[in-house]
C-alpha cells in the first residue's frame, strides 16, 4: 500500500481490503458499475463523473466524522485514507457479453481500471489544490512507492506539483449486502450462480427455495442471451486468480475476493496459479465447495431443462455470491 514511508500497516480490516496502521478506519464508497452501461457500451464518461464525485464524497465524509477516539481522529486525518470501490462488476460483463475470466475480460479490465484509477488520483489532486494535500505528504518519498511508480507521467507531474489529498484512495470490498439491497453483483465477484438453491433455516426445520439472478430473470423474459451467465464455480481458479491480480495493479489498497473450488480440487490445482501471480496480489482466499455441512447455497446447472423447469416455477429473485466475507 502506498505511504509506508510514515506509517507501519499493523494490520487489515475484517474482510481484507483495506491493511490499517494502528487506529485507523476505512471510509468506503462504491460505484455501481451496472450502471454504468449504455447501449451495449461503457458509458465512460458518466463512469468518470461518478469516480470523481466518490473521491469527493469520501474526503468529506472524513472531515466532519466524529471519530470515536482521538487517536483516530489524528489516524485519518494524517493520511486522509479513503477507499472507493465497485460493485455491479459482473452483472455489467454480462451486459456487455463479456464472460468473466476470459482473456477479453482481462483486457477490458485493464481498461476499466485504469480508468477508475486515473480518475480517482486526478479528483484527488485537485482536491490538493483546493485544500492542501494529506498532512503527512512528502512528495519525494510519495513518489518513490511501489504504486506511485506506476501512475502515468502526467499523473506523477500533477502531484509534484500540487501534492495529492489521499495517500490511499482504491479498494475492492465484497459488497456483500450492499450489493443484494441494490440487486446487483457483488464486487469484482462472479454471481454464484444463475439459478440456485437456498437452504435457510425456519423454527426448527430446513427449507429450500429456488433462486434466480435478477439480471438472468431480466434475460430470460427479454429472450437476450445467456452465455455470459457463468457463476463461481464454473471459473476456472487459475481465471479467478489471473482476474484478481489484474485488478490489484490499478488497486493502491487491497482486494477482498474468494477462490471458488470445486469439491473435488486438490491444492495442486490452484497452487501454481496462486504462486504465479504471488507478486501482484496483497491477499488471497480460499474456499472449496462441501468444506462445511448443510451448505446456504447450492448451484443449479445452467442446461436448458433447469432453464424451463426453474424459470416456470415460483422462485424467488436474489443475488447470492460465492464469496466467504459479505
Amino acid at each position: 500500500t502506498n505511504v509506508s514511508y510514515f506509517e507501519s500497516l499493523d494490520s487489515t480490516n475484517p474482510c481484507g481490503e483495506i491493511p490499517l496502521p494502528s487506529y485507523a478506519n476505512c471510509c468506503l464508497g462504491h460505484v455501481n458499475l451496472a450502471n454504468m452501461v449504455l447501449d451495449g457500451d461503457v458509458d465512460w464518461k458518466r463512469l468518470a463523473k461518478t469516480v470523481r464525485a466518490g473521491v469527493r464524497f469520501l474526503d468529506n465524509v472524513l472531515t466532519v466524522n466524529l471519530f470515536p477516539t482521538p487517536e483516530c481522529r489524528e489516524a485519518g486525518h494524517r493520511s486522509r485514507r479513503i477507499g472507493l470501490g465497485i460493485l455491479g462488476y459482473h452483472h455489467m460483463l454480462i451486459q456487455l457479453g463479456i464472460v468473466y475470466g476470459s482473456e477479453k475480460c482481462l483486457e477490458f479490465t485493464e481498461r476499466l481500471m485504469e480508468t477508475i484509477r486515473n480518475e480517482a488520483y486526478l479528483t484527488s489532486i485537485y482536491l490538493s489544490r483546493e485544500k492542501g494535500p494529506f498532512p503527512a505528504f512528502d512528495a519525494k518519498k510519495y513518489l518513490k512507492e511501489d504504486f506511485a511508480r506506476t501512475l502515468s507521467p502526467r499523473i506523477r507531474m500533477l502531484i509534484k506539483e500540487h501534492g495529492i489529498r489521499n495517500a490511499v484512495m482504491l479498494t475492492i470490498a465484497p459488497t456483500g449486502t450492499i450489493s443484494m439491497v441494490m440487486g446487483v453483483s457483488s464486487g469484482i465477484e462472479p454471481i454464484f450462480s444463475a439459478i440456485y438453491k437456498r437452504r435457510y433455516r425456519k423454527a426448527n426445520a430446513w427449507e429450500e427455495t429456488i433462486v434466480l439472478d435478477p439480471l438472468f430473470r431480466e434475460y430470460l423474459r427479454q429472450g437476450k442471451p445467456l452465455e455470459a451467465f457463468v457463476g463461481a464455480y464454473d471459473i476456472a481458479p487459475q481465471d479467478h486468480i489471473e482476474l484478481q491480480a489484474t485488478v490489484q495493479r490499478y488497486i493502491d489498497s487491497a482486494i477482498s475476493k474468494t477462490i471458488n473450488l470445486p469439491s473435488t480440487a486438490k491444492p495442486e490445482d490452484f497452487e501454481e496459479s496462486a504462486m504465479d501471480y504471488a507478486s501482484d496480489m496483497k491477499g488471497i482466499t480460499v474456499y472449496r465447495a462441501s468444506s462445511k455441512p448443510n451448505e446456504p447455497l447450492e448451484a443449479i446447472p445452467l442446461t436448458a431443462a433447469n432453464i424451463k423447469k426453474y424459470s416456470s416455477e415460483e422462485s424467488e429473485t436474489g443475488i447470492e455470491t460465492g464469496a466467504v466475507c459479505t
